[in-house]
């Protein structure tokens, strides 16, 4: 069993054509605070996408359609004198080196345009201009907006004054997040709990919102996380059942070491669940944890999932090598995604991450193979 590490530089090279939109910029963690003097010297944006192309659908397609795809002419004119590094969020070393800057982020991807000063000496003390979470419709849209000095978060804000509603308190709690800003984000939450308007179901899930996004995705305390869920189920028992908090509570026990309570959660909620969402889940959960000990019996739940839920083998097969793949299994990894490819209908929304999957560990094994 082996965890992915020393060959993520070479891959993130790799999994790269010839020619794309983007130049990514050559770094490395020794060589950051001089590519800082060099944005701030010259005036020009530093973009960090913060990216995990072997799994992340956003991720995926992200690099299809912009990133890396020649035919991408704006993006490319866009960021022509920026300076672009691609880090991987979730594999070492980059995810020490993002800590280790002070950059936070909500999830993959996630992107940074930052304006570095002279003196700044890590990339979180540059002035974050721009932060886009995910691949959304107006991705190009928002990065020229943000590089013509449009502020998301003083829009978040205006629309606020104008409305005064829940959607416009959800909106600005959301920009901070994005933002990494997780103690304005849980200030908004907090003035959103207490709107009257809101109905019990939507209290007990922006309780949640309030949890998830500052303090587990954004701050990363599980320590913390794990007293907050445990606040909000005595204060929404019905909730005990709700996904999202069946997955913080596992991912925060195992982030802390308590892993013999997480084994007991996971087999309550997740082994023998015949629901394929509650199973998809947990595969995903068990490929995404911080240590390897879900894995192997998670590859073998996967390979009964292809089976007992036929119709959505192609979804089964791409947790499959996901799992194979994190346990170093790249020959069986290969095939798992491309019979996910296979599966799929060409008009499946899937089926171009499949297609990402298949074309990156194809490449991983070619390095390996070097």
């Amino acid at each position: 069993m082996i965890r992915i590490t020393a060959l993520v530089a070479l891959l993130a090279l790799s999994v790269a054509p010839a020619a794309g939109a983007v130049r990514f910029a050559d770094w490395s963690d020794g060589r950051l605070e001089s590519l800082l003097t060099e944005a701030a010297a010259g005036e020009k944006f530093i973009m960090v996408v913060i990216t995990q192309p072997d799994w992340c659908p956003g991720c995926i397609e992200l690099d299809r359609t912009l990133l890396r795809n020649p035919a991408a002419g704006e993006i490319a004119a866009l960021t022509e004198d920026w300076l672009v590094l691609e880090m991987m969020g979730y594999d070492q070393p980059d995810a020490g080196v993002i800590a280790a800057q002070g950059l936070g982020f909500l999830g993959t991807p996630t992107t940074l345009l930052l304006s570095p000063r002279a003196g700044d000496l890590r990339l979180g003390e540059s002035r974050q201009v721009a932060a886009i979470v995910g691949f959304p419709d107006d991705y190009l849209a928002r990065l020229e907006r943000a590089a013509a000095g449009h502020d998301a978060i003083a829009e978040a804000q205006a629309r606020l004054r104008e409305h005064n509603d829940v959607a416009s308190l959800q909106g600005l709690a959301h920009a901070f997040l994005s933002a990494g800003d997780a103690a304005a984000a849980r200030r908004v939450f907090q003035s959103l709990l207490l709107r009257e308007e809101l109905s019990g179901d939507e209290r007990r899930e922006i309780a949640l919102q309030a949890i998830v996004g500052p303090t587990q995705r954004v701050e990363k305390d599980h320590g913390r996380a794990l007293e907050e869920l445990a606040a909000w189920a005595d204060a929404f028992p019905e909730g005990r059942e709700d996904p999202d908090y069946v997955y913080a509570t596992a991912w925060s026990l195992l982030s802390v070491g308590r892993n013999e309570d997480a084994l007991a959660l996971i087999r309550e909620k997740y082994v023998d669940s015949e629901d394929p969402d509650v199973t998809a889940q947990y595969l995903y959960l068990a490929f995404r944890a911080p240590s390897d000990l879900l894995l192997e019996a998670a590859e073998a739940r996967a390979q009964t999932a292809m089976t007992q839920f036929p119709e959505q083998a192609a979804r089964f097969n791409a947790a499959h090598g996901r799992l194979l793949r994190r346990l170093g299994r790249l020959g069986e990894a290969e095939q798992a995604f491309a019979r996910a490819v296979a599966l799929a209908a060409e008009d499946d929304p899937n089926h171009g991450t499949y297609l990402g999957q298949l074309e990156f560990v194809r490449n991983e094994r070619a390095v390996s193979a070097d």
